[in-house]
This record gives structure tokens, sequence and C-alpha cells, in this order.
């Protein structure tokens, strides 16, 4: 899950699922039969950078491409060959009716494909009863509300590829259902204080019965399904919050234990766990996790810059739950952790010299892992990462506090509209009749970002000589780098012009008379605040005829007035006045006062006001939204240099946005 996503929204790669979905209905004469191919409905799913969650699809955001430009009806989701082809999706027949994808899939003709002919007559004797469709990820939002248990993913944007008939879905809600048979499993879930209603009731009715006959045991039923999963994690060494919350959604035993199951073979399948015979599916943590984790801890405390531990403490999305214990590997070296990963894949290091032993380490990729990368890379690559975004959401920044932050598809001009106002309603004489009232035009506003990055490299020698300081502080920098490339970006902006912003596409600053943004320069004063919220309230929409009223929110002042803008912000009086019984008519007036010395270059008095900007954004900063909302590792072995390269790139790029939300103040 990208995370970054969500400021920082991560980027990971996500293998396809697959959904079982519903058969509506099957026609044939035509050899066609419509599906519900997704409703959506949350499943649990399990994976090795999130665990057990629950994964949900928005149905908003599904891509239709595929589907209805004749995707493939499968055997089984193997595509590997054709003769797997049963059919095709009709052209244009997917979409999204109330919140169901809906498709007509045409199966071959008859005689063509004795296969085919076979699965397609067994679809209309209700004997396969599973369809189960495969789609690939694109956005993914963690959504979970605080106190639950288990963590809730909703796809934002994800595309369907192909459907395929199968013996056993992975939908509860799913099966094939025909217009002759519209029965379904139905399953009544009870809360315990229901429970204990109805053994009430049915303790009432045997007494009034003499105590004889009788329903089956309510309550003895219950505590079998509660005791038979709560068996089934222990046996499979799951975390014990899930079988709570199979237990408190009141899912049966038989579907928990698959569901159990699932959870293990997901987790078997991310880890890349093939064992030659038997089954691929192992439980609780492997002894690749357990080394990556104990040694990443051991590693964050011996890099000794504090920023993974800072990053802990100000609770940063995806450091809460991190581990800063190193335990069993504290006091190792890298070339300790390079040899122990290696024995670990059963490799015999005895006689390796430490140049040898560190590059094997490096690339050596043992049977059970078909990712095709290391232990030993991938424990660098977390410690790098972990450190890199740390250093990133810490690092102190003064453009998001009057900056709006949005995010962008692509690399194209993404346009916002900002809509017209109707004024006010027209007055309805007796008897007369009301006016249609003309719908007033918008303007068009575009945003875009771009990309920024450099490649660090992890040496041999740098192992060797067990530096990992110095490279942990080096992803430090990168991610501070990241987060200042940003800073530095907006104030240039600011600086365009002498401080009017960069020229717009009328050949005039983005602060102009012209725009009513440039209020008269004056020292900053109770009275010239205040003087500069009157033209920021005095902004008016599209058509200059009604006023937006917008009230400030930060105040941008050169860093020898800060301290000044503070007071006029929170005292009382109006020092300026003389006296001390004139009441501040600008107490409070921004929820914000912001200095920076960037804008002294310009100007040592030049001040700006600034609207919310969730409201009206002077300023936009606009993040890819596949890659989050900060800076993205990727690693790679090196070719310019003999060890890892780190590639630290951030798509992000900072604009000038609306000329209403902001006014500038050159001062005196």
């Amino acid at each position: 899950m990208s995370a970054a996503t969500k400021p920082n929204e991560i980027t990971r790669d996500v293998s396809p699922l697959t959904r079982r979905s519903t058969l509506r209905s099957a026609n044939a004469e035509k050899r066609t039969v419509d599906i519900v191919w997704s409703t959506g409905a949350k499943v649990m799913r399990s994976s090795w950078f999130d665990g057990p969650h629950f994964e949900e699809l928005d149905m908003a955001g599904v891509k239709l491409d595929r589907l209805n430009n004749g995707a493939p009806f499968l055997a089984d989701h193997d595509g590997s060959q054709v003769a797997n082809v049963l059919g095709v999706f009709v052209a244009g027949s997917a979409r999204v009716v109330k919140g169901e994808g809906i498709a007509t899939i045409r199966f071959a003709a008859e005689g063509v494909d004795p296969n085919a002919d076979m699965i397609f007559k067994k679809i209309l004797d209700g004997v396969i009863a599973n369809v189960s469709v495969g789609y690939r990820s694109h956005t993914i939002e963690k959504v979970t509300k605080e106190g639950e248990k288990i963590p809730t993913f909703v796809v934002r944007s994800w595309t369907p590829y192909e459907a395929s008939a199968v013996a056993m879905g992975a939908d509860d809600d799913a099966g094939f259902r025909s217009e002759r048979s519209k029965q379904t499993n139905q399953c009544v879930f009870v809360t315990p204080q229901q429970r204990s209603n109805d053994m009430k009731v049915k303790r009432q009715q045997e007494d009034g019965n003499g105590g004889g006959g009788g329903s089956p045991n309510v309550a003895q039923a219950e505590t079998e399904r509660v005791e038979g999963i709560r068996h089934s994690i222990r046996t499979a060494k799951l975390e014990a919050s899930i079988g709570d919350e199979l237990i408190r959604s009141g899912v049966p035993l038989a579907e928990a234990r698959k569901q159990v199951l699932d959870v293990l073979a997901a987790r078997s399948d991310a880890l890349g766990i093939s064992p030659v015979g038997g089954s691929s599916i192992t439980g609780g943590e492997t002894s690749s996790e357990k080394f990556i984790r104990g040694a990443s801890a051991w590693l964050f405390e011996k890099s000794g810059n504090g920023v993974v531990q800072r990053a802990v403490e100000a609770k940063v999305k995806g450091f809460t739950k991190l581990e800063l214990d190193g335990g069993e590997f504290r006091g190792m070296s890298l070339i300790d952790l390079a040899r122990e990963s290696l024995e670990r894949q059963g490799v015999r290091t005895r006689g390796l010299g430490r140049q040898q032993l560190v590059g094997m380490a490096l690339t050596h990729v043992g049977m059970n892992q078909r990712a095709g990368t290391s232990d030993f890379a991938i424990l660098y690559e977390n410690v790098m990462n972990k450190t890199l975004i740390g250093a990133y959401a810490t690092a102190p920044d003064t453009w998001s506090k009057f900056c709006k932050v949005e995010t962008v598809d692509d690399f194209r001009a993404a346009h916002r509209f900002r809509v017209g106002t109707f004024g006010p309603l027209d007055i309805v004489r007796e008897h007369a009749e009301y006016k249609n009232k003309p719908i007033p035009d918008g303007s068009k506003l575009s945003i875009s970002t771009e990309t920024k990055g450099n490649i660090i490299a992890l040496s041999r020698q740098a192992i060797i000589n067990d530096d990992m300081g110095s490279m942990a502080d080096l992803a430090a920098r990168f991610g501070r780098a990241a987060k200042l490339s940003i800073e530095v970006d907006v104030f240039a902006l600011l600086a365009e012009n002498s401080g009017l912003g960069p020229t717009q596409t009328d050949a005039q600053p983005f602060f102009h008379s012209n725009r009513a943004n440039v209020a008269t320069a004056a020292a900053l004063s109770v009275a010239a605040l205040d003087a500069d919220r009157q033209v920021l309230a005095a902004q008016k929409d599209n058509d200059d005829v009604e006023f937006l009223d917008l009230e400030p929110f930060a105040l941008l002042v050169p860093i020898g007035l800060g301290s000044a803008a503070k007071i006029l912000n929170t005292s009382a009086w109006d020092h300026d006045a003389g006296h001390l019984e004139k009441p501040n008519a600008v107490q409070g007036i921004v929820k914000e006062v912001v200095q920076s010395p960037r804008l002294t270059v310009t100007s040592t008095t030049r001040r700006y006001l600034f609207a919310n900007p969730n409201v009206a954004p002077a300023i936009v900063v606009a993040f890819l939204a596949e890659s989050g909302q900060g800076p993205y590792l990727e690693t790679a072995q090196g070719w310019r240099v003999d060890g890892t390269e780190w590639k630290v790139r951030i798509d992000a790029m900072a604009q000038m946005h609306d000329p209403k939300g902001a006014v500038t103040n050159a001062g005196t």
C-alpha cells in the first residue's frame, strides 16, 4: 500500500488480487452470463508490510478501460495459456450502477471449445457457483477509526482486468445467482445482549412446557464458535486481535477457519515462501522478518542521530509501533550482520574475506525469496527509508502553515475551478412569477507537479568500516533536504518581482493593484494590520459583484519583524496608542504568525497576510498522488559504485494559485 499516503504518503509494490463475484443471470441461446463483478465489500487480507487488515474497494474509483476493451474470462485466473480463455467481456457492458459493478460475459460459440462448453453448462446447472475478478490496486487510503484493532484500507483507485470461473472464491458475499434460483446461505448473527434475551425467552418457554423440548442450545453453540476461533488463531500463531475481530463480527466458525488460512496464505505469498514439497503456508513471524525487525532496531540505535526516535515520539504515521530495542543484535557490527544474514540463508561464511562477505550479503537471495532481494539489502533499505521519512516528517518548515497541499494524478496540468456567486435572491412580489437565475461563470486555475531527486550510495567500504552513523546521517540529511526543497521553492516564488510574486499571463506580477491584493505601504502596526485585513475582506468574486469576505489566517513577516508581529497578535492593548487604555483591535487576528529569514533577502519590511489556504489558497504545493506526500526511496545494486545505490526523489512543486487568497504590504 502506498501509502505514503497518506503527509508522507509512502509507495510500495502490491501484488494483483482477486475477489469473488456474483452471477445474476445466464442466456443459453446468446451464450452470455451477467455478473456483478464487485460491490466493493470489505474483506480480510494480509501483507508483509501491513499485516492483517480489511480491504474495501471504492466503486467510484474503478477504471473500466480493461474490462470494456474485451478483457478475458478465464479458468481459475490462469492467463498463461490461450486454452484457458473461456470467453470475453462484452465491449461497453462493464459499468457501475448503484455501487455495483455489472458486466456481461460472452462465451465462445458452442462446439468451438469443449472446455468452455462444459463450464458454461455447469454454470447454467448451478454446479459451478463462483466467479472471481482479478484487479490491481493503484491508490490506497487508510481509514481506520481510532480504537479499531484491525486497520481498514480503502482502495481509492483500481483496475479490474479479468474474471474467472473458480472452484472457490474469496469474497463471502458472492457466488452464482441465477434467475431460476435466488436462494442464498443466510446466517443470523446476534450480539451478546440478544443472545442473553434469547436464552431468557427459551428458559421461560421450557418452564412453561415443563422443561421438555425446546430449540438447540444457542449459548453452547456460541461458546463452541468462540473457542473454535481462538483455537485456530493459537494454532496458526496469529495475532489475538484477528480472532477478537472475527468473534466480534459474528463470523461463523467454518468461515473463520477459512479466513485464518487466507491470512496465512497471503503472508506466505507476500514473503515468497515456497518450500519444496508440502504446504507453502506458515504461521507467525518468519526468521527473515525477525532478523530484519531486530537488526533494524539495533541499527536505528547504532546510528546515533535520533531521527527515528523523534519520529516515534512525534507519533509520525508508520512509526508509532516501531521497535527500537536491538535485543540480541545489540553490539553487532555491519560485518557481523552481513555474516548473520548469509548464515540464516544456509551460506557457509568461514574463510570469506570481508569484501567478499559484504558483496555476497548484498546480493544473495535464498531459495525462499522469490522477490529477488537479500535480507541484508532489505535490512539496509528499511533503515535508510525510515531514517529518510522520519527526518522529512520532523524537519521544521514554515510553508505548511500558509500553503495548501494538493495531489495530482500525473505530471500534466490539473485544473481546479473556482465557481462564481449568485448574488442575492430576487424579490418576488405578490402574484409575480419567479425569475430564472443565470448560473455564473467560474474561473479555471491549474496546478501541476515535478520531480526532484538525487542518488546516494552505500559502498562496501562503508560497511567494512562499520560507518552506519555516516550513512544514516546522509539519509536524514536527504529527508531534510526534501522538506527544504519545498521551503526554498515557496519563498523563491514570493521573492520574484521584488516580493510581488511571479509574472502571470496578463504580464503583471501575482500581487498587483489590478488584482486588489496590494495594501497601502505602512509599517507594521495595529492600524496598518487592520487595513491589510480590510483589503483581504474586500476581495470580490469572479464577476466582481459580490464580496468574498475572507478572514486572515496567517501573517508572514521577515525575521526582524517576528517578535513585533507576535506581540500585535497576542496583546490585549494597542501599544501604538501611547497608553494602555485602548484595546488592541487586531488581537488574535491570525492563527499563525510565521517569520522567515528568507523574506529578508528581498525586503526587511514586506509582509503577507494569507486567508485560510483551504478556502482561498494563494500558494499550492502539489504532490504526485501515487508517490505520497513525502520522499520516496528506491534501491538498486550499484553500477557506478561497488555497493548499493539509493535513489531519493520527491514529486512536489510549489506554485502561486489564487491571487484573492493573500494581500501584501511593502511596509516602510
